[in-house]
């Protein structure tokens, strides 16, 4: 049996394909800057929410990341056929 060239190939090939997805980190960090900044310059307690706010959105940013690496890298081995291996 001729092995398979291309997208035949592969079913999986369009997952691998997929770019990255867009990181929202450095807009929501700086919606946070514009938002909390002027209000912190009157009571400095909020660059406490500040912080928060910027390591939220920074782990968030990177669970996202992380699981479409996983689906990406980890879904061909879990959805190859037993006798495919």
């Amino acid at each position: 049996m001729a092995k398979k060239v291309g997208r035949g190939a592969d079913p999986l090939w369009l997952l691998k394909a997929l770019p990255d997805p867009p990181r929202l980190s450095p807009v929501l960090n700086r919606l946070i800057d514009r938002v909390l900044h002027p209000l912190a310059e009157k009571n400095r307690a909020l660059y406490l929410l500040d912080s928060a706010l910027h390591i939220s959105v920074e782990l968030g940013d990177a669970l996202v990341q992380s699981i479409v690496k996983s689906i990406r890298y980890n879904a061909p081995r879990l959805l190859e056929k037993e006798g495919e291996r």
